[in-house]
């Protein structure tokens, strides 16, 4: 297996929530969008934004899958850890 080294602006992505705190899907890809257009070269999601400490299990693997099936393998998506 090969690693390419991260280089460039990988920014934290805040989780967008409806009122009742559950995923904003749409929001959270429109960011992404944004992100991109930007022009960044990967992605850090339920990283240092604090709220991933507050979404459950299913929350943050539906943040990982959302983000990195609309993101295609374009750029790198990384995703936080933590217990």
């Amino acid at each position: 297996m090969t690693f390419t080294p991260l280089t460039g602006v990988i920014p934290p992505v805040c989780t967008p929530l409806t009122p009742d705190r559950e995923v904003d899907v749409p929001s959270l890809l429109r960011l992404v969008d944004h992100l991109v257009d930007g022009g960044v070269q990967g992605l850090f999601v339920l990283g240092s934004t604090s709220e991933a400490a507050y979404l459950t299990d299913a929350q943050r693997r539906l943040v990982v899958e959302s983000v990195a099936a609309h993101v295609g393998g374009q750029l790198p998506v990384l995703a936080g850890a933590s217990t």
